[in-house]
């Protein structure tokens, strides 16, 4: 199993995430573990969303307009 150092942590994150760890009957290390985990099986991590349809055709004169209209 690899490591990782985290530093410059603020006090304030280690003081919450030292909460919810107790909370959890978990070290440090298992609740940041866990964190990450939940964080990166969302949805989304790492893809983009589906296209967009327009329903205008973009063209370099639209989105001069657009930007001087202040919709940009």
């Amino acid at each position: 199993m690899s490591s990782l150092l985290i530093k410059n942590i603020p006090e304030s994150i280690r003081k919450k995430l030292k909460e919810q760890a107790e909370l959890n009957h978990r070290s440090m290390n298992k609740q940041v573990v866990s964190i990450l985990e939940q964080a990166l099986e969302r949805p989304g991590i790492g893809s983009f969303p589906p296209p967009v349809k327009a329903k205008v055709f973009i063209t370099d004169k639209w989105l001069n307009r657009a930007k001087k209209e202040g919709r940009m």
